[in-house]
């Protein structure tokens, strides 16, 4: 009896041991998502900095510290900006499945 349950033991240690080693395809994946994670984080870092750039142009505008043209030009050049952010955010974001289809 002692002799099966230690066999008993050693088989569940031996399948715990081994599980994480019969899992590591999906580690490429998880190492993929991290990956998209932290540039996700960073385009929306961006994103925000971009939004506020466009507050402090208007603001300076309105107070008169840039004139009519310097305001134009440089808010559509932020505007851009954010335009291409926005567009890696959403490519980001789609799942992969969507991607493929639309292509």
């Amino acid at each position: 009896m002692a002799i099966l349950l230690a066999l008993g033991i050693a088989l569940a240690v031996v399948v715990y041991i081994t599980l994480p080693f019969l899992r590591e395809p999906g580690r490429f994946r998880r190492e993929q998502e991290t990956h998209t994670s932290a540039e996700l984080q960073d385009l929306l870092a961006e994103k925000e900095t971009i939004y506020v750039a466009i507050q402090e142009l208007d603001f300076d505008y309105k107070s008169g510290k840039l004139s009519t043209e310097d305001h134009v030009g440089l808010r559509a050049r932020q505007e851009e900006r954010a335009a291409r952010v926005l567009q890696q955010i959403d490519v980001l974001q789609t799942p992969p499945a969507v991607q493929r289809r639309k292509r």
